[in-house]
This record gives C-alpha cells, sequence and structure tokens, in this order.
C-alpha cells in the first residue's frame, strides 16, 4: 500500500465511525488531563511538606502526643487519643536532661476558637497558642516591630 491509499483508508474510517473516533479522542484528552492534574496536584503536596519542615530547621526533633501526618482511617486516631498528654513537668525534664542542645522549647495551642472582646468576636477560626521563649529558635521565626 502507498501511503496516499494508507490515508484515504483512514479517514474513510474515520469518517464512517464517527461516535467510535470522538470517544476515542475524548478518552485520549480526559487521560492527558488526568495525568497533568495528578502531576500538578503531587507538586503542590511535595513543596508544602518541604515548606512545613524547612520552618523547622536542620537539626530539631518534636515530641508530641498527636502525629504530625494524618495516617489512616476515622478509627485510628483513637490510639493516639489514649496517650497521655505531654505536661509542662514533661518540659522540664527534657530541658534539664538534654543539656548538649542549643534549645528546648514548648508550644501548647487549639485551633478553631472564638476570641471574645466586648461585644465583637471572631470566627471559629482562630488559632491560640502558648510557647516558650526558645520557641523561636527552634522554629526559626522572627519577630518584627
Amino acid at each position: 500500500m502507498e501511503l496516499f491509499e494508507i490515508l484515504r483508508v483512514s479517514l474513510t474510517s474515520l469518517k464512517a465511525n464517527k461516535l467510535r473516533s470522538s470517544l476515542t479522542i475524548l478518552g485520549i484528552i480526559v487521560g492527558i488531563f488526568s495525568i497533568i492534574a495528578i502531576s500538578t496536584i503531587i507538586a503542590m503536596l511535595r513543596t508544602s511538606i518541604e515548606e512545613g519542615v524547612s520552618s523547622l530547621g536542620s537539626n530539631t526533633f518534636q515530641v508530641q502526643k498527636w502525629p504530625a501526618v494524618r495516617i489512616g482511617g476515622h478509627g485510628s486516631w483513637a490510639k493516639y487519643r489514649n496517650r497521655k498528654n505531654i505536661t509542662s513537668d514533661n518540659f522540664d525534664d527534657l530541658e534539664t536532661k538534654l543539656i548538649e542542645s542549643k534549645a528546648v522549647s514548648a508550644t501548647s495551642g487549639r485551633r478553631g476558637r472564638v476570641i471574645k472582646y466586648g461585644n465583637e468576636k471572631t470566627n471559629p477560626n482562630v488559632g491560640i497558642y502558648g510557647v516558650t521563649p526558645s520557641s523561636f529558635i527552634t522554629r526559626d521565626w522572627n519577630v518584627e516591630f
């Protein structure tokens, strides 16, 4: 078969099977779009995780009751809920025992709170946190005035 005959047979087949041809093209477009969308989502997640971890600094670790990354279904939180709360005495013990460390800090807080002052109040999405002074070192926070 010559090239022109192959092209003629192909175009004839496309014209005769318009629905099949359009569905095939639609499938290819959806597949390519899905691959691009998933690649974009993975890149965004990677960037978000890298930014979150980089804020901790290079030589830090955290001790906390709840895991930093949520893995598992709805019932997986029960095993973390039953852990003992970390107290200020636990922090004091760590601070006295970690004599080689540059800084030891503690952070405690709640999210989703309403702040009220007089007759005014905020949306229920405010986070309230208490930190020790060394948290500015361990979290690499800078205060600007």
